[in-house]
């Protein structure tokens, strides 16, 4: 199903050893804008779901565009976050409000590529390498179930380390 939460796992799990070099927001852009072909392709009731967007180049390609995009939708959100945060007295759990390029671009190629590989576990349309080549080695790898259970406990792991992470660092 297009736009789960649970590709975010890979960020999450990420972000903590990351910090200020992986932009959480620009990650889940990347999500969302892979999704739309698969999306479209359910709304059509096509049989082929995952095509061009679901290869490692339509994937960075994605990853490019949305890094260049995504520090104009960034901005608001993370001052509305942090402006919540703050009225809630858990300043300590504030973000920059302006990320760097480098969380730009590796939050949305991050994101792009790990929802491939991800997705190349479950899917049988998807062909990573196409045009080059129709073989999908991950391919049942690991179960659909799986997937999604390895992505939660990713998702929660990482996001305990990143709190205990902004805690231990916080400025008093």
């Amino acid at each position: 199903m297009p736009f789960t939460p649970f590709h975010m796992g890979a960020a999450l799990i990420v972000k903590p050893a990351a910090q200020k070099h992986l932009s959480l927001i620009t990650f889940g852009i990347a999500q969302i804008v892979i999704d739309i072909e698969p999306f479209i392709g359910m709304m059509r009731q096509s049989e082929i779901l995952h095509g061009p967007t679901h290869t490692l180049l339509g994937a960075i390609t994605i990853g490019v565009l949305v890094a260049l995009v995504s520090p104009a939708m960034c901005r608001p959100i993370l001052r509305r976050y942090n402006q919540e945060v703050t009225a809630y007295k858990l300043r300590w759990l504030s973000e920059p409000i302006e990320p760097t390029r480098i969380a730009m671009w590796s939050g949305a190629l991050w994101g792009t590529l790990s929802h491939i590989i991800l997705d190349s576990f479950m899917h049988d349309d998807i062909r990573p390498f196409a045009p080059f080549s129709d073989a999908n080695p991950l391919l049942h790898l690991i179960s659909h179930d799986d997937v999604y259970q390895l992505c939660v406990v990713l998702g929660v792991i990482g996001c305990m380390v990143w709190l205990l992470t902004k805690w231990v660092y916080r400025q008093t």
